[in-house]
């Protein structure tokens, strides 16, 4: 048994999603493909829409490989592999289409020692991907969670171009013009991003399970409201993580060692193949972490007293508060630097 249930899934689809179509591989279970597999592998091209996905779902019906529950795997293109995932799920629950790293992806086809680029040979790679590293399923997210993650994503955007537009009335400008006009954007900037914040409170307090989630989260010293739903938008329920390592992978926060041999130190980094935006916001809650009296300041200040440089110090800080984060959600216990139990 896996963690699917009692059967086997041992054929997967590969699918490279475009706007409009995406193209289908069919890697079928305990077939030998031989030195050249690409060429071997059956792919057809469908619309990216719920018929396209019935087509689709017909077609692999078709396919000589049977006996076997078959999974899908694709990779992450925003929201056109999302919606193609929702289809998949409402055509045929047991495919469990899963949304991988394009990073991660990448590499396993350049290791097959792919010498093209086209969306079917993309599409019949992605498939042997996925017969060779099992990647977990999507999780949909509730329309809510979709909801909040588009308003916390929208702040995010705003509150990049209110840092662009910061920056630029830094500089020397002699345009009485240029620089109302500035002031004018920066007031409309900060009416928009509060307009925003406001939606997402309203969202959440209509959700008591969600709203007691960021309560919680908001005991930690230096995550504040922002950051908390950033998070849980972005991650979704973080105890649905087995394991605290699983979670730090997740979203990049790994120390990526790089050695080689007697010779070969180099410095100590995170990997970086996670979430990105909440790398971000676990940045800016670990720089206002170490400025205060509390744990994070004093592990951050042991670090560097080690020998540890700054950035190294506070990529520390921000894997100890995602760790805790989930650890305090699990418990279902505000913070507590004494008493938290970790998971």
């Amino acid at each position: 048994m896996n963690e699917y249930g009692s059967r086997e899934y041992g054929h997967w689809v590969g699918a490279d999603v475009a706007k409009d179509t995406f193209d289908a591989a069919f890697v079928c279970a305990g077939l030998r493909y031989g030195d050249k597999p690409l060429g071997l592998v059956p792919v057809n091209t469908f619309e990216r829409t719920p018929k396209g996905v019935e087509a689709f779902v017909s077609w692999m019906d078709t396919q000589e490989c049977r006996g076997e529950l078959t999974r899908v795997v694709m990779e992450a293109t925003g929201r056109y592999s999302q919606e193609l995932a929702v289809w998949m799920l409402e055509q045929r629950c047991s495919l469990s289409p899963a949304i991988a790293n394009p990073y991660q992806t990448a590499n396993f086809i350049k290791s097959l020692g792919v010498r093209g680029k086209t969306d079917r040979l993309d599409a019949r790679a992605l498939g042997f991907y996925g017969a060779e590293r099992r990647p977990l399923a999507y999780e949909v997210p509730t329309p809510d969670m979709a909801k909040l993650r588009e308003l916390s994503r929208y702040r995010g955007d705003l509150v990049q171009q209110r840092t662009r537009l910061k920056n630029q009335m830094q500089e020397a400008c002699q345009c009485t013009f240029i620089k109302r006009e500035q002031k004018k954007r920066l007031e409309r900037f900060n009416k928009d991003i509060r307009r925003t914040e406001d939606a997402m409170k309203k969202l959440i307090d209509t959700r008591v399970e969600l709203k007691h989630d960021i309560e919680l989260l908001s005991t930690i010293y230096g995550i504040g409201f922002v950051c908390a739903v950033t998070v849980i938008a972005e991650l979704g329920d973080l105890r649905r993580f087995a394991l605290a390592k699983q979670l730090t992978a997740f979203v990049g926060m790994s120390p990526r060692h790089y050695e080689s041999g007697s010779s070969i130190h180099g410095r100590t980094r995170l990997c970086k193949q996670g979430n990105s935006r909440v790398r971000s916001i676990l940045y800016l809650a670990a720089m206002t972490a170490v400025r205060g009296k509390n744990e994070f300041r004093n592990t951050y200040q042991r670090l560097i007293a080690q020998g540890k440089t700054p950035m190294v110090a506070l990529g520390a800080i921000m894997r100890k508060m995602i760790v805790l984060m989930r650890a305090i959600l699990i418990n279902g216990k505000p913070y507590n630097p004494m008493g938290i139990t970790r998971c």
